[in-house]
């Protein structure tokens, strides 16, 4: 266990997460994470809307959202993408949390997302889940090492209890 924690395991531990402004490609507006001091945060990091296994993590934050707003938890997710792209995926499929564009890579940079794919200079996010406390201290982080390493369901149901199912009796 300790091996694969330190596999995904963040420098941003326990540090102030790096403050950052993304465009909203919905609403045109910018977002800054310091508009989320005083709540606690998931904040997500994917590899593409095009991606499956990023989309199907979209709809595990979509479908656990009202819970999440319940426990007065903001949800905030990033992709290095264009706002165009973004924009477009939006529209068949609109979320009810911001999905931000980090066109230049500089947030993914700053919370060592940031990948080369390959010498062509395609350059994504790793999948990573970070949980900001209410002062923007950085208490989880997992940063995955392939596409379908963003384990937000365990997630989910091992520090939130959220999922359908969790915490009715079920044993894992």
């Amino acid at each position: 266990m300790t091996e694969r924690k330190n596999k995904n395991a963040s420098p941003l531990l326990g540090q102030t997460a790096p403050a950052f402004t993304l465009a909203d490609p919905v609403t045109g507006e910018t977002v800054s994470l310091s508009g989320y001091v005083g709540r606690d945060v998931l904040l997500i990091f994917l590899r593409g809307t095009w991606c499956p296994y990023c989309v199907a993590q979209l709809e595990t934050l979509k479908q656990n959202f009202a819970a999440l707003q319940d426990a007065q938890i903001a949800v905030v997710a990033v992709v290095c993408q264009s706002q165009w792209s973004v924009r477009l995926s939006l529209r068949a499929s609109p979320l009810p949390f911001p999905l931000l564009c980090d066109g230049a890579r500089t947030v993914a940079r700053a919370y060592g997302t940031h990948y080369w794919l390959s010498h062509e200079g395609f350059n994504l996010s790793h999948p990573a889940l970070f949980i900001l406390d209410k002062q923007q201290t950085v208490t989880f982080a997992h940063v995955g090492r392939s596409m379908s390493d963003l384990p937000l369901s365990v997630i989910l149901e091992k520090f939130l209890g959220f999922l359908p199912g969790a915490g009715q009796g079920e044993t894992a």
